[in-house]
């Protein structure tokens, strides 16, 4: 915070106006503070233009790559097929961030992203590939104890933030009275209650099936969830280097389609 202070009192004095007003509560920007904030980012959007004009005539198969994508896609369908392209592109250094957030593409938060959602910006370039599944979950030993059973005394795993959110298909399961039991923001650490018989889960169908300590639960099975996409920005999409990982992926995400739909183990 001091060093925040320091700079912006030396931004104030070289320009010779007060950018901010001083508040009990915090900073509040002046019309001149407003004003040098447009330009700022009028700046910053030519610059990111810029850089992404360059590095889309870039024809080395060499170089860093930053892909996006949720921590269940990068665990469970490409980790595996890494070493493969690892060996066979050395030169690339792939590096994978793992987040729920919406990166911004524009800005160079990622080069690619694989991204669950059903209307991307129309900024981006990319390919609509095909909808993900989810089922409910749960432990056998678990499942077995609800036979015969009112739903009312199941327990959901709760999934953690604020609420206690649950999914509008819920109410067509056998367990649509089940009561939300706690908060697990974490997907793998929801997995490895629901395994130890904490309770019901709604997992993507590629997470479930492969969990060896989980078994689907009676009902109507699977049911649509999200798109997912495969996007960049549309001046990287000539760059070799994005185009080579961008099919990579595509591959990996099209050889288990079938798990991901939720109709059959997937080849890793």
């Amino acid at each position: 915070h001091a060093t925040v202070g320091r700079r912006i009192a030396r931004l104030e004095e070289s320009m010779g106006v007060r950018l901010f007003d001083r508040r009990p509560e915090g900073l509040s920007l002046t019309q001149a503070g407003e004003d040098l904030l447009s330009v700022a980012q009028e700046v910053s959007d030519a610059f990111d233009a810029v850089r992404r004009r360059i590095a889309g005539q870039d024809e080395a198969i060499s170089g860093r790559v930053i892909v996006s994508m949720g921590e269940p896609v990068a665990t469970q369908l490409i980790a595996p097929a890494l070493p493969e392209f690892a060996t066979r592109y050395p030169e690339l250094d792939l590096q994978i961030v793992v987040s729920w957030s919406i990166v911004d593409l524009a800005r160079g938060e990622a080069d690619i992203a694989v991204r669950a959602d059903n209307n991307p910006a129309d900024t981006l370039f990319g390919k609509r590939l095909f909808p993900y599944q989810e089922a409910i979950y749960a432990s056998p030993a678990y499942l077995d104890s609800l036979a015969g059973s009112p739903s009312n005394t199941a327990r959901w795993i709760g999934w953690g933030g604020t609420g206690l959110f649950r999914p509008s298909w819920v109410e067509k399961t056998e367990y649509a009275g089940a009561k939300i039991w706690g908060g697990i923001e974490n997907l793998s650490v929801q997995v490895a209650a629901a395994e130890a018989g904490l309770g019901l889960i709604a997992l993507p169908c590629f997470i479930g099936d492969r969990a060896k300590g989980l078994r689907r639960a009676p009902g109507p099975g699977p049911q649509l969830a999200r798109q997912l996409w495969l996007l960049t920005h549309s001046d990287l999409r000539r760059t070799r280097r994005i185009r080579i990982v961008m099919e990579f992926l595509e591959k990996q995400l099209r050889r288990n389609r079938d798990l991901i739909e939720g109709r059959s183990p997937g080849e890793s």
